[in-house]
């Protein structure tokens, strides 16, 4: 999410102009915003999800359905990184 709300952008030395001390804060609000959101959201949608499965499905479907979530983590890492490159050197063609 901070890449699309540009949080990520390197500074654009180009233009001549000098960036004013404390300019960088509304991005720093932003990016603590984002991630309060962010947590916020992952709480509830994990534990809401955990209360489902236990309400519905209970403990002995969880036990015998359990999968690896490391791995599933280093694969959406890796998916999103890789995304994010294509993106950026796709975009860094056209200059």
């Amino acid at each position: 999410m901070p890449i699309y709300l540009g949080l990520c952008q390197a500074p654009d030395f180009d233009t001549g102009t000098r960036q004013q001390p404390g300019s960088s804060m509304p991005m720093l609000g932003m990016a603590v915003l984002v991630s309060v959101v962010h947590s916020a959201a992952m709480i509830a949608a994990g534990g809401c999800a955990a209360w489902l499965v236990y309400r519905h499905l209970g403990l002995k479907f969880v036990a015998r359905s359990w999968f690896n979530l490391d791995a599933a983590w280093a694969v959406s890492l890796i998916l999103v990184g890789a995304i994010a490159l294509v993106i950026s050197l796709t975009d860094g063609s056209h200059t």
